[in-house]
């Protein structure tokens, strides 16, 4: 008598998943910002025997949506420029406390 064959069940294929570091490197941005993104809520993730692993199919998402998005130039005119030498007036002009007075000109 042979014995049966025994089937298993098909499992579903797996999402493939990367380490934190490697979605920073195929996001552009460091380890730090990858952590960000994930408390933030801007990037999927689950946690697997102690590690958080990111999904490839999340990390795709994530390069479309910001691919979508349309930034404005970085200019001179930017209010950020507007703070150069704020905080170094010498009590003369005004100080880096006053940042938000000098921003919402």
């Amino acid at each position: 008598m042979g014995k049966a064959a025994v089937r298993k069940p098909e499992r579903q294929s797996e999402p493939s998943l990367v380490s934190v570091d490697e979605a920073g490197a195929s996001l552009g941005v460091s380890a730090s910002t990858v952590w960000r993104m994930i408390r933030r809520g801007d990037l999927d993730s689950v946690r697997m025997g102690g590690r958080r692993l990111i999904p490839e199919d999340a990390l795709q998402a994530r390069m479309q949506r910001r691919q979508g998005e349309n930034l404005a130039p970085f200019t001179e005119d930017h209010p950020i420029f507007r703070l150069v030498g704020a905080g170094r007036s010498g009590g003369q002009a005004p100080g880096a406390r006053d940042k938000h007075a000098i921003l919402d000109r």
